[in-house]
Formats: structure tokens, C-alpha cells, sequence
């Protein structure tokens, strides 16, 4: 009698698949959902947002509104040739965000003594100029960012004179 190839049986009594095409299904398997994976990572890392500076953020939301801090009246004699002049002011500070309206609160007093001291060092002759305007307004922010430890874009970014009057 012929012996017939006998084909390998299972524990159900059903043939077993050959070897060799089981282990290339894993492998092509494999390759895709590796492909795939990549294709998705190489997606992600292409469309991702990046992290904005302060400054960029600060175009990217322009719907944003501005925070203003208004101080108290000021009133000071200013320095003159021989005649008193007497400047009036109200002063409003664009900031950054309300933390930094908070923080001025909180340093109040020192901000207010030391515009104070500035204001009463200008003479009315310059005061009363445009340029001379612009300057103490730069001068006024400086001074507050100093007292705040702030840098122009984390505090105190300009100065707005609501009323300015020289008598």
C-alpha cells in the first residue's frame, strides 16, 4: 500500500494552514499599521500649532479687549522761571492683562509718589508741547514697569492723558 502525504490536523480534526503564509500575513499587517502610524505621526507634527510668543499672541487675538488701569487725579506745582504753573492730569495705563491692574493696585502708593516726583521735575514750557507730551508718557510707563519688575509687553504697554491741563 501507498502511503499518502499526510497533512497536519488540528485539535478539531481540521487541516492546519501552512506556516509560511500565516507569518507573511503578520508581516504585511504589520508593515501597514506601521505605515500607517507613521503617516499619522508625520500628519500631526506637520499640522501642529506651535506655541506663540508674547508678542505673537498678542496678534492673534486682536478680538481681545484692551485692559486699562485709570489712576487718581494729579495735581503738581511744576517747575518755572520765576512763575507757578500748576499741571492737572488724569492718566489711564493700557496693560498687558488684569494681573498687571491688580499688581499697580497693590503698588499704589509707590507709583503714585514716584509720578509725583516726575511730573512736578517737568517745566510748563515742555509740557505743553506735543513732543514733550509723548516723552512723559514714555517716561510715566517706564517708571511703573520698573516699580512692577515688568518688561513693556508683560506690563504697562502706553499711557493715555485724559485730561492735561496747565494753568
Amino acid at each position: 500500500m501507498a502511503k499518502d502525504k499526510e497533512k497536519p490536523v488540528d485539535a478539531a480534526g481540521e487541516a492546519a494552514p501552512k506556516k509560511g503564509k500565516g507569518k507573511l500575513l503578520v508581516i504585511i499587517i504589520a508593515a501597514v499599521v506601521l505605515l500607517a502610524g507613521g503617516g499619522g505621526a508625520a500628519w500631526f507634527f506637520l499640522h501642529a500649532k506651535k506655541p506663540a510668543s508674547a508678542e505673537e499672541a498678542k496678534h492673534e487675538a486682536p478680538d481681545a479687549p484692551p485692559v486699562f488701569a485709570k489712576l487718581e487725579q494729579f495735581t503738581v506745582n511744576l517747575t518755572a522761571d520765576g512763575e507757578e504753573h500748576y499741571l492737572q492730569t488724569d492718566v489711564e495705563l493700557k496693560v498687558a492683562d488684569a494681573k498687571v491692574v491688580d499688581a499697580i493696585k497693590s503698588h499704589m502708593p509707590e507709583i503714585r509718589s514716584n509720578l509725583l516726583l516726575l511730573l512736578s521735575s517737568k517745566t510748563a514750557s515742555v509740557m505743553a508741547t506735543m513732543d514733550g507730551k509723548k516723552k512723559l508718557s514714555k517716561e510715566i510707563a517706564k517708571q511703573v514697569n520698573e516699580i512692577l519688575h515688568a518688561k513693556e509687553s508683560e506690563g504697562v504697554s502706553d499711557v493715555y492723558f485724559t485730561t492735561f491741563v496747565i494753568q
